[in-house]
């Protein structure tokens, strides 16, 4: 006797994160076309901190809308979760400068954010940098949040460090 069985395949946070980078692969888009994975990962509540601005969720929408409709290219998407509630994503951006053939050429720019994660979507996130301590940038440290369950906009100072890193701007609130 043969059974099947069917199991709904549930798509991971993760998974939500490699889907959308995908859509970034250099070929120019309108973002009607994606708007709803757009908003199947980031959150209604969404802020991040980038560079010392902060950005809400149609800031963010803006801006991707602009790399798509350049067509911009996303690769070397790295995922490494270290919390129930945290994660550090890292990406390269590939960006065409010029119009025209003779005038073109790429600029990559490599990002890394720590990403608090609320119901399976980005509600915060806060781009950390590699840069030397010379730089006058603060130092940012992501530590394991044990017997936390509930989102949190700063850090809880509890066990041992997960990853030091540096952020630009990202503790002055």
């Amino acid at each position: 006797m043969c059974t099947t069985t069917n199991k709904a395949t549930t798509q991971t946070f993760e998974d939500k994160v490699r889907q959308y980078a995908a859509i970034f692969n250099g070929t120019k888009k309108d973002f009607s076309e994606v708007e709803a994975i757009f908003d199947n990962l980031y959150h209604e509540d969404f802020v991040a901190s980038s560079n010392g601005e902060k950005l809400n969720k149609e800031a963010r929408k803006e801006l991707d809308k602009q790399r798509l409709a350049a067509g911009a290219k996303i690769t070397n998407v790295t995922y490494k979760r270290i919390d129930y509630n945290k994660a550090l994503v890292e990406f390269c951006v590939e960006e065409s400068e010029g119009t025209d053939e003779s005038h073109s050429g790429n600029s990559s720019i490599t990002s890394k954010f720590l990403v608090t994660i609320k119901g399976k979507k980005i509600i915060e996130a806060r781009q950390i940098s590699d840069e030397p301590l010379d730089t006058g940038i603060e130092t940012i440290t992501a530590y394991c949040l044990s017997d936390c369950h509930s989102i949190r906009r700063g850090y809880q100072h509890v066990e041992t460090a997960i990853f030091k890193g540096r952020s630009k701007g990202l503790l002055q609130n």
